[in-house]
């Protein structure tokens, strides 16, 4: 009785929703988010979700919509951004933004950041976007679209996973599209063993991580952005092409600091992430936060799963420095 109630509220919620902040949002999208909200928790797994051929996915995911990813054609100048959840894709697709289309407003020119992800997008929308097209996604390697005819470029973010593991559970706890309402404790063991929308963060990173060396393939580290912003704004426009200046760099840095994007109006407050999150879209963006969550304990086997994964990897991170909060999730 008590989940038909839940079912009840969410659908008269969503219904709601259609008609006001959603009311000029593409009708696909709406059918995503409507089915995001009306498939059911598992004992297992006590968030909304997909599992698809094995693979735990957002709830809004169906086959034929990732069939639209994985089949999707590429053009020459096709740039996409990769993280896995919470690993800085906001911030990177800003950064992106501001080196490569330093005049648009980021509403419709790049999919990413504050707009829809590339695998919520369909058909219509990725063919309508006028090139180079700039996608974020979080889909890892064997899903992105690659083409051995186009020159397609991919900018990797990788963010330690302490931090990463963080910034998840406060978006699953706040998003109602997850609807979870369980504690770090239970999250961090769904982390640990890969069981979130997203899978396993160390499969996630280390697929793209074995590509580091191609060269149309730039990998990143948010710590390392953390460290020297306007030092990696000019990697990343040199990658995309760009010749950027000093000066060119700083510009970008300082409108890419966390403070100046949290206070734009255009980042992260569009009608469909009001319909997505509760809590603020930019929370802290610091390194270190874990530090406040995880027991001695947890740090012990956390630290043992860490190593285990990333031993003769050659992968290692910065799991705590201070610094000037300067990036976002």
């Amino acid at each position: 009785m008590r989940k038909s109630v839940q079912s009840g509220v969410k659908k008269l919620m969503f219904k709601i929703a259609r008609n006001t902040i959603l009311k000029d949002a593409p009708e696909h999208l709406k059918d995503l988010m409507e089915r995001a909200i009306s498939v059911s928790k598992t004992k297992e797994m006590p968030f909304l979700h997909s599992n698809i051929g094995g693979l735990i996915m957002p709830a809004f995911m169906t086959e034929e919509q990732l069939q639209i990813c994985t089949t999707a054609s590429t053009r020459p100048g096709d740039v996409f951004l990769i993280t896995y959840p919470k690993a800085g894709s906001a911030w990177l697709a800003e950064i992106t933004r501001c080196i490569a289309q330093p005049n648009s407003t980021g509403e419709k020119s790049l999919l990413g950041g504050a707009m829809l992800l590339f695998e919520m997008a369909n058909q219509e929308q990725l063919e309508a976007l006028s090139s180079p097209r700039y996608m974020s996604t979080h889909l890892p390697f064997a899903l992105v679209p690659r083409s051995n005819e186009h020159k397609v470029k991919y900018i990797y973010l990788a963010r330690n996973p302490k931090d990463v593991a963080v910034s998840f559970f406060h978006f699953m706890r706040s998003t109602p599209v997850f609807d979870f309402n369980g504690q770090w404790e239970e999250f961090l063991t769904f982390f640990m063993k890969g069981n979130l929308p997203g899978g396993s963060y160390f499969d996630h990173i280390l697929e793209w991580w074995l590509h580091k060396d191609d060269e149309n393939l730039l990998f990143l580290k948010y710590e390392d952005l953390k460290r020297d912003l306007k030092g990696q704004v000019k990697i990343i426009a040199e990658f995309l092409g760009f010749k950027f200046s000093d000066e060119e760099a700083k510009t970008v840095a300082e409108k890419c600091t966390f403070q100046a994007m949290k206070s734009n109006p255009k980042l992260g407050v569009n009608k469909l992430t009001k319909f997505l999150k509760k809590g603020p879209h930019l929370r802290k963006g610091m390194i270190g936060d874990w530090k406040n969550y995880f027991s001695d304990e947890q740090l012990k086997e956390f630290n043992k799963l860490y190593h285990s994964q990333l031993k003769g990897t050659g992968l290692e991170f910065e799991c705590e420095f201070e610094c000037e909060s300067t990036a976002i999730n």
